[in-house]
């Protein structure tokens, strides 16, 4: 089928996919994985999934309840071997600093803007429009093509845990939560908490950054007992700090930029700014300017450094490591730093927590690791990916080759697996239309450029088509 046929058919859906997303983008799928009331992941998730199906089934297609934990939407073609199409319908938490509202969808020059419709709500919605093309247009496909939609791939990929446990996962697996052409590869993870050997002093009464643990902080604050010297020492403030007074405390607060932490050269990290300030001025007893020097150091490096695991390789880089989370449990208590690594995909091997426990207690620390999980690798070679590089190149005009990335997708837990768009090169949003640190997915006033839906659309009908006579399995 000529690309022409179908970018005039893709033009004549964007108004109809667009109040499809605009729909789903209204409801509030944050997951929740612990004490809900409507199990599995809440509320939000549960509707926004039977909305999907519902939507999929008046639309003419099969369509599987997995218990609410994975729905999947099916056009069968002439055998069961079947192509996944993988999307998420929960979204991280709205968060606070929005200019519009999280739930309440617009477009604006050429802009949908909501929470989740970046990451990944158009991923869901576009794909369902790749089953309808090849539908509408009566094309028998050797391969059953299948829209699988999770609901909790933001707090820990539970849901796709379920889905493999219980039911077989599809031949050839595509996941479209990275950017084009093909993602070959998805850097490991380690997560942990360092928590001091000695408590925190009466000086620090608390600390408060917690944008998420994943989201490089755009704000973080702490308190500190006031006295005259103290409240000397934090004159003159410095930029994207400021400093207050109530009654006998001082409040600290720092102002950064977010961005995914698997990226956190792309933010500004106010957690790091904050550390700075406090270690810069002598602000607390020693014991505390260890804790606040750790998260510097760690945060000014991002390379693993300070804990002692600093590995790289051809494939992906070096690994990124930063601070996202720091709180106090309470008042004299031992404070919590959270850290998350990305590290290369090459890597699996490398004593991560050998090296990083014993750094960390050289320096009055104990660790705690909260994750770590094996990097994926999907060979390049393979002809599904030829196919679909070419396929992505054509439609965008351009000459890139597969790659691999820092963020991880629901590939990492399937077989056959890889990321496969949507992101792509495009002209930036009009100039102030976002603050900074605004726009992008994960943070305040998420967006998606319609143009990039609309190519992402193209580039998958185009790319099913084209490898539906492959062997998967090759």
């Amino acid at each position: 089928m000529e690309r022409k046929e179908i970018r005039t058919w893709v033009d004549c859906k964007m108004p109809k996919l667009v109040e499809t997303l605009k729909e789903i983008c209204r409801i509030r799928s944050v997951a929740e994985t612990q004490n809900t009331a409507c199990p599995p992941y809440g509320e939000g998730c549960r509707e926004v999934l039977q909305t999907m199906l519902r939507i999929g089934s008046e639309a003419g297609f099969e369509t599987t309840n997995f218990e609410n934990y994975v729905g999947r939407i099916s056009l069968p073609g002439s055998n069961p071997e079947n192509i996944g199409i993988w999307a998420h319908l929960d979204a991280v938490e709205e968060g606070e600093g929005w200019e519009y509202s999280p739930y309440e969808p617009i477009v604006k020059d050429g802009y949908f803007i909501a929470r989740g419709c970046q990451d990944n709500k158009s991923s869901a919605v576009m794909a369902l429009y790749v089953l309808k093309f090849i539908k509408e247009h009566q094309i028998t496909l050797n391969h059953t093509l299948d829209l699988y939609l999770g609901t909790c791939e933001e707090k820990g990929m539970f849901d796709l845990d379920y889905y493999t446990k219980h039911y077989a996962p599809p031949t050839l697996s595509l996941v479209p939560d990275s950017g084009f052409p093909v993602c070959c590869g998805e850097r490991g993870t380690f997560n942990g908490d360092l928590i001091p050997v000695e408590s925190a002093s009466d000086e620090l009464l608390g600390i408060d950054c917690d944008c998420g643990q994943f989201t490089i902080p755009d704000k973080a604050g702490v308190v500190l007992r006031y006295t005259p010297e103290r409240w000397a020492l934090c004159e003159p403030a410095c930029e994207k700090i400021s400093v207050s007074r109530k009654n006998d405390e001082i409040l600290l607060l720092a102002r950064g930029v977010s961005s995914q932490s698997a990226n956190p050269n792309q933010g500004d990290n106010a957690l790091t700014r904050l550390a700075v300030f406090i270690c810069d001025r002598k602000l607390l007893p020693e014991q505390d300017l260890q804790i606040f020097a750790m998260v510097r150091d760690i945060n000014q490096d991002l390379n693993g450094r300070p804990l002692d695991i600093y590995c790289e390789d051809d494939l992906s880089g070096p690994i990124l490591l930063s601070v996202t989370q720091m709180f106090l449990p309470e008042k004299g208590g031992k404070p919590v730093i959270h850290f998350v690594a990305k590290y290369p995909v090459s890597r699996n091997d490398f004593p991560y927590e050998e090296r990083a426990g014993a750094a960390a207690a050289k320096k009055g620390f104990t660790l705690k690791t909260t994750k770590l999980a094996r990097a994926n690798y999907f060979d390049p070679e393979r002809p599904v990916v030829a196919r679909l590089t070419a396929c992505s190149n054509e439609g965008l005009n351009r000459q890139d080759k597969p790659f691999v990335m820092s963020g991880g997708t629901y590939a990492r837990k399937l077989p056959n697996a890889f990321a496969f768009g949507t992101g792509m090169p495009l002209p930036k949003a009009p100039e102030g239309m976002f603050l900074p640190g605004h726009g992008d997915y994960h943070q305040p006033d998420e967006s998606i450029s319609l143009e990039r839906i609309r190519k992402a659309l193209e580039i998958y009908i185009t790319g099913i088509l084209q490898i539906d006579d492959l062997d998967l399995t090759l």
